[in-house]
Formats: C-alpha cells, structure tokens, sequence
C-alpha cells in the first residue's frame, strides 16, 4: 500500500501554489535587485549600497580605487540619470518607445531565469528529464583510425594507385612510407562521427562506420580526394548514466523549467487584461494583381 503523501508536500505539488511561490521569490529577488522601496517622487536616496557599487565599477575599469573628486562625480552622474528619467516618465517619453519596451521585457524575463536557477530537482526528475531527452546526451560512436590520402590532383588514376597501394598496405608496408602529404591527421583516436564528418564530410563518416576493423579498406573519397583507411578501435554509442552527466542534465532541466515559468508568467499575468485585436481591414488589390486577372467575357 502506497505510503500517503505529506499534505504539504501535496499542497506545493499543486500548479497554483508552485506559481505563487515563484511569484514571492520573483517579489523578494526583485527586491533585493533594486534595492528598497523609493520614497515620495521628488525625493533621491542614495545610499551607501549604490556608492559601493559605483566605486566597484569605476575600480574595475581603471585598475584604482576614484579619489573623493570622482567619488562626486560618479554620485553626480547618477543624479543626473535619476532626474532625467524621472522627468522623462513624467512626461511619458517611454510610451510607445519599442527599444523601452523591449528593455523592460528584458529585464522581467531575466529577473524569472534568476528565479529558475533557484529551483533544485530531485534525482527522480532529472531522471525523468532524462528519459525524456535522450538524444542531447547521448555519446556517438567513436572509432579510431589511420588514413593514408591520395591527391587526385597529383595522380592521374587515382583509383589504379589506390588499389596498388592497397595491395603493400595489407601486406605489411609502412604507411609512413606511402600516400601524399595533406594537412589533416593522419591518425584519430576515437573521433566521434560529427568530428570525423568535420574533416572528411558526411559520405566519408558514414563509411568509416561500415568499415571492417583490423584491414586496411577503400579507397573512401572526401573532398579532399582519396583515403585507403585502417580502423583499429571502436566504441558503439550509448546513453551515460545519470550520475555521469548530472551537471549537464540538471542545466538543461533549468533552462527548459525557466522556458516554462516564463510562458506561465505571461498567461497568469495575460490573465488580468482585457485583450481586444482590431483584425485589418482587407488591403485593395495592387495594381499587379488587377494586371494579371484577365478580363471577363462579354455576354
């Protein structure tokens, strides 16, 4: 029999509560961001907080601490940006201004990030997020190999030259000895088949996968001509254990629950107005599509 679920740990399973305790941790981050509550409108607190960080700020671009005189200057400087966007406000400078109004989406949406990174997910979520999300995680084969290359711009019948030096290879001649110089390894060591098609393109990937180990094959074309190929090891693909990859499982579930708490915000908050969409009114047709309808018939 299933043991019963703590009623509060019931309680903040439930969507609503969950969104209003992102919502008291949305208050409180932004908050502490801002710092407190402004008093009446003509009045400009600065406080100790603020010179702090405008010291910090001018210490980290300078390389040295400002002395008094800058100190006034950096206070006076950000008196003359209070003022100016207080007044702007005022005389609503900021209404239909779209870089404004992108600025202060912004600044929401990150508040809402700094507030997903606070969540922590059980070993039982990001396990499910896992099962879920497979195919982000999973490690490619890897094979390791050597090539020897043939240019095709030096060789008139590449094709006869790669069969010949097929033949010494699999008897046993130094590959060292043999082929062209190309600027690409010569050997990989469990190259992934993203790595192997950065080098050679996807044809050539997708053979070396097909590839029998231990013998010398081809010859396998790439663009930058003709490969005969040793494949010496092998790794087949798989999936990591959770405990392997924790990190990068975890950073993706944050991201995809801050995704989520950002859409839900703006549904919830959608919630509160009274949307009304004028639809256009149909556009006349052009002159074009007048000149391309042809005339009706006469009765």
């Amino acid at each position: 029999m299933p043991t019963p679920l703590n009623p509060l740990k019931k309680a903040l399973r439930e969507p609503l509560l969950q969104f209003l305790g992102m919502g008291a941790g949305l208050f409180v981050l932004f908050g502490l961001i801002n710092g407190p509550a402004e008093g009446p409108p003509n009045r400009i607190v600065v406080t100790n907080g603020q010179v702090e960080r405008m010291v910090a700020g001018f210490t980290r671009t300078w390389m040295r601490p400002p002395n008094s005189r800058e100190i006034d200057d950096l206070i006076d400087a950000y008196l003359r940006d209070e003022v100016y966007y207080r007044e702007a406000i005022a005389l609503g400078l900021d209404k239909g201004d779209a870089l404004v109004r992108r600025r202060m989406r912004q600044k929401l949406e990150f508040i809402l990030e700094d507030v997903s990174a606070l969540l922590d997910p059980s070993e039982e979520e990001l396990a499910a997020f896992l099962r879920a999300n497979v195919q982000p995680f999973r490690v490619q084969p890897q094979v390791s190999f050597r090539q020897v290359y043939l240019s095709q711009d030096e060789r008139p019948d590449v094709r006869a030259d790669a069969a010949e030096l097929l033949i010494r290879l699999r008897a046993g001649e130094n590959p060292d000895d043999l082929g062209d110089q190309i600027m690409v390894a010569e050997a990989f060591e469990l190259a992934s088949r993203s790595e192997i098609e950065r080098h050679f393109g996807e044809a050539f990937a997708r053979e070396v996968s097909e590839l029998p180990t231990g013998v010398w094959s081809g010859p396998l074309l790439s663009g930058l001509g003709a490969h005969l190929v040793l494949i010496s090891e092998r790794e087949d693909g798989r999936l990591p254990e959770l405990a392997e990859i924790r990190e990068e499982v975890k950073r993706d579930w944050l991201l995809e629950r801050g995704k989520e708490l950002k859409e839900s915000t703006f549904r919830k908050l959608l919630e509160d107005y009274d949307v009304v969409i004028d639809q256009p009114a149909r556009s006349p047709r052009s002159n074009e599509q007048l000149a391309a309808t042809p005339p009706k018939a006469a009765q």
